[in-house]
């Protein structure tokens, strides 16, 4: 290679050290190449590669959507008009003893029976 080299040839030559897995010292070495002239092209490189990798590198961010959380399914019971909706994780117990529904029953229709 001359002396003097092209803007080319030290692209390529940055290129190559970069593949190469040698340390630039190495790689300089081996190549006959001064470590100082070296590093100033490849800053000089660096430069004018910068505007385009951090245009082409912008990554629109997505806003996280939130999983829809499932709802058990209801259990429903009719009485005249009346309607009770309880979530079908409702304890059975619970629903049995005729006591827990009439606080509800009482209070959302007079005249439904304690017992269901």
């Amino acid at each position: 290679m001359p002396k003097h080299k092209t803007a080319q040839q030290w692209f390529t030559l940055i290129e190559q050290q970069a593949l190469s897995g040698l340390s630039i010292t190495d790689f300089c070495q081996q190549h006959n190449l001064s470590t100082k002239s070296f590093y100033y092209h490849r800053a000089k490189h660096h430069k004018k590669k910068a505007p385009q990798k951090s245009q082409s590198s912008f990554v629109a961010a997505q806003p996280a959507v939130p999983a829809p959380v499932p709802q058990p399914p209801l259990l429903q019971f009719k009485h005249g008009q009346s309607t009770v909706l309880l979530p079908s994780t409702t304890d059975t117990l619970w629903l049995a003893e005729s006591k827990s529904l009439t606080p509800i029953t009482n209070l959302h229709h007079p005249k439904m029976p304690s017992k269901l």
